[in-house]
């Protein structure tokens, strides 16, 4: 039986022998970084515990201790990472092939944040262990691609951040459905159809938009006949889509930053000083 996360049950659960999954019948990518003769080989040892998460808000508990594990690999469904700071929600989601670190600490020097999962149907996570750890050193291109899907994750955020600072919510939205339309969209003579269910609150978070701005955004972009609904509850974008985000060349020098003291710009000095005020701060100047 797979262990769950998440369920009222939890408590058993988590106390289960986790169930394993042979991760290179799962995923292409870590397969191609095994060498054709060695799969047969690589297919019985490259093996992971997993965990089915239930659809609704869960917690990293039953994932029980992390130990040497690189990561999570998401290998069925949909996670949802909200992050509220101050009481402003943003979200971020997560899909097969991503890697995830659930069982982090969220401890950041930014005050008021707090960090949520949720998952809108039943998926499956493998997490990635000392067993995974070993097997590359045998096989390091299985390391390699972790470390491709941690990039892939981080320019795919870069873009997003880049799509909120987008003056306009219509823009904002069309932006976000391009991006997910790159790993979810099927291209039709019509149009991009995305079989994602979105509600306008996520759709919101994921923009940096409040729902009810959402909505109206929604409406006139369905009037324009750039995205709606269908009657199957997909997402259909229209090819015509493009011309509401123009390729405006950017205007001016690429703006940097520079670390003003002395010494303080190795890899030693990274992070102490976050570490100190995150752990530290008791509400008082130091």
């Amino acid at each position: 039986m797979t262990s769950q996360v998440g369920t009222p049950d939890e408590a058993t659960a988590a106390a289960e022998p986790p169930a394993r999954v042979a991760l290179l019948r799962v995923d292409a990518r870590l397969r191609a970084a095994v060498p054709a003769a060695e799969l047969a080989v690589a297919e019985r040892v490259v093996v992971a515990p997993c965990l089915e998460i239930g659809p609704g808000a869960w917690t990293a508990d039953g994932f029980g201790a992390a130990g040497e594990a690189v990561g999570a690999l998401v290998v069925r469904g949909v996670l949802t990472r909200e992050t509220t700071i101050a009481g402003r929600r943003s979200a971020d989601l997560l899909v097969p092939g991503d890697v995830v670190h659930p069982w982090r600490s969220s401890e950041t020097a930014v005050p008021s944040t707090r960090v949520r999962w949720a998952s809108g149907s039943p998926a499956l996570i493998a997490v990635l262990d000392d067993r995974f750890v070993a097997a590359a050193r045998r096989w390091p291109g299985l390391l390699g691609v972790v470390h491709e899907r941690l990039v892939e994750q981080l320019d795919r955020a870069t873009v997003r951040a880049a799509i909120m600072g987008l003056p306009r919510v219509e823009q904002r939205v069309l932006g976000l459905f391009w991006q997910i339309a790159e790993r979810f969209g099927t291209v039709r003579p019509e149009g991009v159809v995305i079989e994602l269910v979105l509600t306008h609150e996520l759709i919101g978070q994921l923009i940096g938009a409040q729902r009810p701005t959402v909505s109206l955004a929604l409406q006139a972009l369905a009037g324009d006949g750039l995205l709606r609904r269908t009657a199957r509850g997909a997402w259909l974008l229209a090819h015509d889509a493009r011309a509401a985000l123009p390729d405006v060349p950017p205007i001016g020098p690429v703006q940097s930053a520079a670390v003003a003291a002395a010494g303080g710009a190795g890899l030693e000095a990274a992070g102490t000083g976050v570490a100190s005020i995150a752990a530290g701060h008791d509400g008082a100047p130091t």
